[in-house]
């Protein structure tokens, strides 16, 4: 195997598995998200069938510009998402902290339907460190988000 080929090898892998474990969940979820916000603004023109492929070909592009993101920062760091405008590296910020916040939140949701629900002792305490290793790590992470806006200007 040629050096050319070899140095794509590793990208290539950390990007299909951005798309398998970013893309797909974000394009599984996306759409019923857009559909209810969409609802909810009144923008009911848009429940058609014109309306539902734009939503799911607006699901399937931001799914793959996450994976894209979610290698970029597998690749190079925290420091690639400082590429672009100061524009474009707030929005990628940003997107990095709402998508790491919907899965600790959901983790931590689930976590206290796991202590709530009674499934016996070994499940209660296992969901409560869950719950509580969750709530820690969203507490932590959006405190150093805000400290970090707060420096940068």
């Amino acid at each position: 195997m040629s050096t050319e080929r070899r140095s794509l090898l590793i990208p290539g892998a950390v990007y299909l598995g951005a798309v398998v474990l970013v893309g797909v969940p974000t394009m599984a979820v996306l759409p019923s998200l857009l559909g209810h916000a969409l609802e909810a603004l009144g923008w009911d023109w848009l429940s058609g069938s014109v309306g539902s492929t734009l939503i799911l070909g607006l699901s399937v592009l931001i799914g793959l510009q996450l994976a894209v993101e979610a290698a970029a920062l597998q690749l190079g760091g925290v420091a690639a998402l400082g590429r672009g405008s100061p524009r474009v590296m707030l929005i990628r910020h940003v997107a990095l902290a709402v998508s790491v916040f919907a899965v600790l939140a959901a983790v931590l949701v689930a976590a206290v339907s796991a202590v709530v629900g009674g499934y016996g002792t070994a499940t209660v305490a296992v969901g409560s460190l869950v719950a509580l290793a969750a709530a820690a790590a969203l507490y932590r992470g959006s405190r150093a988000f805000v400290a970090g806006l707060r420096t940068d200007d």
